[in-house]
């Protein structure tokens, strides 16, 4: 939680940390901001004291709505430094090193948020040179932010809940939708008696996850029969949809608000399922069904993945155990975190030694894939874990395998 972060910053040595960059898919800028509607900015946390925020002028009424301390890059003599540099990068530096000197940040300063990957070069290497009061570092894997993001606060949860609400009724206003076509020679036509495409149902949730102040940020993913063995295929718009095809339909809207996820799958046969299908979809419950009912506060995330490759192993499918390199069976891992991120802490992988704790939100997604059968079977709910460590889904749409036609 962000209430952590002076405890994280103690334990790795940080005297302060520096967020910046553009906001767009910037998770620790949004975090920190709270998700203030900014175009870029850059946030200074000192050790023990409240963050401040920086911000071109334009956006200072936009910036002021984080609730943090905020001040212009005018205040710091930008356009200044840019005309006694002679270049838009230095100045920025020099910009930055004054208000570096302004609050009196020294000592070692972790820096963080999304940039080329070769001007965040320079720009580190700049610091680290020109000024002495600072050692510029940063981290890799699990920072501080990562562990931050991993349990939220009450008020992340109830953003949580709101959006996963929203994405479950638009998963059951989805199956309402295909279900008000018709079968005509086995395919699904409307009234016009056009084919319902992939595209056509595509479009149809993105309008109706607007109607809900969502948004679509990594396409969702709607595939039919082979393309629902390919976990991270999206589906080809232009397939039809025809009795007894297969669908992995995973839906993972964002508030456009908020900027928080949430992360539903669920798979349907239309009419019918063939018999293949219908015992991978029974296996796969099976192993839903085991997880969730074992989830236990402290418990190592590895634990869940592992018990979900004994099942599918002792039905005879190959898992990533196994065989890591498997294109089928079960391919992947159990869940992940979700948040300001789609994928985050903790991680639900054989090696994971991250436990589960109070105030996380995690999916629990266990499935089968077989594109050579044309066919995969996914199911996934997100959950949180309540402070008094009792577990709860945020995804109760229905799990029914079959959507029927008469």
């Amino acid at each position: 939680m962000k209430s952590d972060l002076d405890r994280l910053m103690a334990d790795r040595g940080f005297d302060a940390i520096v967020v910046m960059g553009e906001a767009e898919a910037n998770h620790s800028l949004k975090y920190m901001t709270n998700h203030a509607k900014i175009t870029q900015g850059i946030v200074v946390k000192k050790h023990g004291e409240a963050p401040i925020l920086i911000v071109g002028g334009m956006e200072r009424d936009e910036a002021a709505k984080s609730g943090l301390s905020v001040r212009t890059m005018t205040d710091f003599h930008l356009y200044q430094h840019i005309k006694e540099a002679g270049n838009l990068f230095e100045g920025n530096m020099r910009m930055l090193g004054e208000v570096f000197g302004t609050f009196g940040v020294s000592g070692t300063v972790s820096f963080y948020g999304i940039d080329d990957p070769g001007t965040a070069f320079m720009r580190l290497k700049w610091l680290d040179e020109m000024l002495d009061s600072i050692i510029v570092t940063g981290e890799t894997e699990n920072t501080l932010f990562d562990e931050a993001y991993a349990t939220k606060d009450a008020a992340e949860i109830e953003a949580i809940k709101q959006v996963a609400g929203d994405t479950n009724r638009v998963m059951a206003e989805t199956v309402d939708f295909i279900r008000g076509h018709r079968l005509q020679d086995g395919a699904l036509v409307g009234e016009d008696g056009a084919p319902l495409t992939v595209a056509d149902v595509k479009r149809y949730v993105d309008a109706r996850l607007l109607s809900y102040g969502l948004e679509d940020s990594g396409e969702k993913i709607f595939a039919v029969n082979r393309d629902a063995g390919v976990p991270h295929s999206r589906g080809e718009a232009g397939d039809e949809l025809r009795l007894n095809d297969c669908i992995v339909f995973d839906l993972f809207p964002r508030s456009i608000t908020t900027g928080y996820f949430h992360d539903m799958t669920r798979t349907f046969c239309l009419g019918r399922a063939r018999p293949e299908v219908q015992r991978a979809y029974e296996q796969v419950m099976q192993a839903f069904s085991a997880v969730m009912d074992s989830l236990e506060v402290g418990k190592e995330t590895s634990f869940y993945q592992n018990l979900t490759c004994d099942i599918f192993e002792e039905h005879g499918h190959k898992t990533i155990r196994t065989d890591p390199g498997t294109e089928e069976g079960y391919v992947h891992s159990l869940g992940h975190g979700i948040g300001l991120q789609i994928h985050s802490n903790p991680r639900f992988s054989a090696y994971s030694k991250e436990t589960i704790q109070p105030g996380q939100v995690f999916t629990v997604e266990p499935g089968l894939y077989y594109p050579d059968q044309r066919y995969g079977v996914r199911i996934e709910d997100s959950v949180y874990v309540a402070a008094d460590g009792t577990f709860h889904s945020l995804t109760p749409y229905p799990k029914d395998l079959i959507i029927p036609f008469d």
